[in-house]
């Protein structure tokens, strides 16, 4: 895989409905799988600069612990309050039994 992609993890560390945290240039990302799909996300929720890794997956939603927001993995859009601004989506590609992330610019924010 050609940069900007990084090698984060492998596909068989996260198994269907879990995440796993990655650091890429000192930055944290959310690595999440449904079903055989894979998503990426900042690691922050945009309501009140909170780890999103201390949540849940909820679907193909990611669940903030503090407040309760769900935010989509596919768009970063907020679909509970209090949270109401979306937080940053990421190309992932899957090649060789890796998981591969662009961390260079998301594609949502």
């Amino acid at each position: 895989m050609d940069k900007p992609f990084v090698a984060v993890a492998t596909v068989d560390e996260i198994a269907t409905g879990k995440f796993v945290k990655v650091e890429v240039d000192r930055r944290d990302f959310i690595i999440a799988r449904v079903d055989d799909n894979y998503y990426a996300v900042e690691d922050n929720c945009s309501h009140e600069d909170y780890p999103l890794s201390y949540g849940c997956l909820d679907g193909k939603r990611i669940k903030c612990s503090l407040h309760g927001s769900r935010f989509s993995l596919e768009t970063g859009i907020p679909e509970d309050e209090p949270a109401d601004q979306p937080i940053a989506t990421y190309r992932v590609q899957v090649a060789d039994g890796k998981i591969w992330l662009d961390p260079s610019r998301p594609l949502t924010s």
